[in-house]
């Protein structure tokens, strides 16, 4: 699904990623904001496309570009009872807090929250757990 936004116009460009973090202060006097301030909070998305209108922006380099986006999810690691291609399931958090782990960044998949409908796009490989748990990498996108 593309959604139209508006971003800073360093970061406009086809393929950049970035996490929606919500308004801030300066966006408060903007008349364009309800097009800028449109994705869901904590989201991950990529830019498809970037067209060729700017406006005027507080926050961003003095210019903001009009994108394309698309909502997108990191790959992620799911218990392996979990990791069954076309499941959609509510994600679940890793308790873990080692961060020299090589799968740590696959249990803390930044832009997916626990709770959040992702559906499993395509299960990877097996991981292994210096905590003993069972988990695959996976492909994931958001739910609907």
């Amino acid at each position: 699904m593309v959604q139209i936004t508006l971003v800073g116009e360093r970061q406009a460009h086809a393929g950049h990623e970035f996490i929606y973090r919500g308004p801030q202060p300066e966006c408060k006097p903007c008349k364009v904001r309800s097009a800028c301030l449109n994705q869901d909070l904590g989201r991950r998305y990529r830019i498809t496309r970037v067209r060729d209108v700017a406006h005027p922006c507080l926050l961003n380099e003095e210019r903001a570009r009009v994108v394309e986006v698309e909502p997108i999810a990191p790959d992620c690691s799911l218990s392996g009872r979990a990791g069954v291609e076309g499941a959609v399931l509510a994600y679940e958090k890793i308790v873990c807090s080692n961060g020299a782990c090589p799968n740590f960044r696959l249990c803390h998949p930044i832009g997916v929250e626990p709770g959040t409908k992702i559906q499993v796009v395509e299960v990877g490989q097996d991981l292994e757990c210096p905590l003993g748990y069972s988990l695959v990498s996976a492909k994931v996108a958001y739910g609907n």
